[in-house]
């Protein structure tokens, strides 16, 4: 009943099915702008994790300030007066950054033994080595010896320095972590009710929002700072550190890995499929089928608010691969069966294809599901979530394949297709067939005189 409906359907009304699976696709496309990529905490920890709570707990008692690091490498030594007038130039110019809440650097930390004064009154009227009447090797040789300054402000050989920049606080963004953190705890206790869950929805999707123009905000600042940092390059070696940075950055790594494995694998799977069918409507057939199943995902993604970290960023170029495989083993096995029966209709040849690689394909992605969604039992937040996208592209490749892909075969095939008589003579498939037997024999030989050679030991 089910083979009837599926060839009345797909098959026999190939363009309809076609435009409906069109349709489909469009719907999902226009959810495809709410796709978003995430590289914060948020996306590498579950909300149950119990560090995570604590350190929410010590952040709310004792606060917490976000940081960059810089590190400063200058061409002399730090006693220099050019040295520290580069130094306090760059501190001002950073200092003036409207994000950022105060700087730290070696010209700023007190000096305490620079002075033959009472203990008291150096406490009081502390100096640093930006004072002009200050002896600077003797100021420099008190931070480099210093417990508290060694390693932390100055690197013990003193030839490095860390700059430390504090940025003003975002209030509105961990006022909205407060809430969604307390929305959670209610909803791990059960005491949730619906007037609430709606709050929560509403929480959430302001969360998002606000989250999305935190990202945007960090990265002109990083930016900025590195603008700055630029011009000051002259007299010193300096390098941006810091979790505000790292986060930016792998940002642009997620972009970039989507971009060029996505492009890369493209490239690859043109370049299979002329190798394969060496004409351009059996390397168009199959590529529409990804592209399909492709957009399809992203809009599903977008839709749900699925958003993707570096761990799922080559989620893309895996199932271009997979969904790659299944579209040439249902085109291959059309092609074999126009071969095999020369009467045979086109709509026929496509039922048959589709009817025969139904079964083996399901049982592929069923074990290839089941190795992604073992994923989510790791209980690493962007592993889980990779387990269930990967999970959910799988069923959607499926999906396409045995939908759009025969109906595109019923409609752009022709009587006279069929596998090439040549196959048996292709040079790639002969050299493959040499390197595996030259592979299994070397193998058997190996394998052969290790054995023989523990027989010979034992005796």
């Amino acid at each position: 009943m089910f083979s009837k409906i599926y060839k009345t359907i797909i098959i026999d009304f190939s363009k309809i099915s076609i435009v409906l699976i069109c349709s489909v696709l469009a719907y999902f496309l226009y959810f495809s702008k709410d796709f978003k990529l995430d590289a914060s905490s948020d996306s590498l920890l579950l909300e149950s994790d119990k560090d995570l709570k604590y350190l929410r707990e010590v952040n709310e008692r004792y606060g917490s300030k976000d940081y960059l690091v810089l590190t400063y490498t200058p061409t002399s030594t730090f006693t220099d007066e050019e040295t520290i007038i580069n130094l306090q130039f760059l501190r001002s110019k950073i200092d003036k950054l409207e994000w950022v809440d105060r700087v730290i650097t070696i010209i700023d930390v007190p000096l305490f033994k620079n002075s033959d004064e009472p203990l008291m009154e150096r406490l009081k009227n502390y100096k640093t080595l930006s004072y002009p009447e200050i002896n600077k090797e003797r100021g420099f040789e008190e931070i480099v010896n210093s417990p508290i300054y060694r390693d932390y402000v100055v690197s013990a050989d003193g030839k490095t320095s860390g700059i430390v920049v504090y940025l003003k606080q975002d209030k509105k963004l961990n006022e909205l972590v407060k809430k969604k953190n307390s929305f959670f705890n209610l909803e791990l206790e059960g005491n949730l009710n619906k007037s609430q869950k709606n709050d929560r929805d509403i929480l959430n999707a302001e969360y998002d929002a606000y989250k999305n123009f935190s990202n945007q905000k960090n990265h002109r600042n990083i930016n900025e700072i590195r603008d700055v940092i630029k011009k000051y390059t002259v007299n010193a070696e300096i390098h941006l550190g810091g979790l505000p940075m790292i986060t930016d950055d792998m940002m642009s790594f997620v972009k970039s890995d989507i971009v060029v494995f996505g492009i890369g694998v493209f490239i690859f799977i043109i370049i299979t499929l002329w190798l394969i069918f060496k004409r351009i409507k059996w390397v168009v057939i199959p590529l529409l089928g990804c592209a399909f199943s492709v957009g399809t995902m992203v809009g599903i993604l977008g839709l749900l608010g699925w958003k993707v970290t570096v761990i799922s960023s080559n989620f893309i170029a895996l199932l271009l691969i997979l969904n790659m495989a299944m579209n040439i083993h249902v085109t291959v096995r059309f092609l074999q069966i126009k071969k095999e029966f020369k009467n045979i209709s086109i709509k026929e040849a496509v039922y048959e294809a589709t009817s025969k690689m139904f079964r083996p394909i399901f049982y592929t992605v069923l074990t290839t599901i089941c190795a992604f969604l073992s994923l989510i039992f790791s209980g690493i937040k962007p592993i889980i979530d990779f387990g269930w996208m990967m999970t959910l592209g799988l069923i959607v490749s499926i999906i396409v394949t045995f939908t759009l892909i025969p109906a595109l075969l019923n409609l752009f095939s022709s009587t006279e297709d069929s596998i090439d008589q040549n196959e048996g003579k292709s040079k790639i498939t002969n050299a493959l067939k040499y390197i595996f037997n030259f592979w299994l024999f070397f193998n058997s030989y190996i394998f052969k005189h290790f054995w023989n050679f523990k027989i010979r030991s034992r005796k």
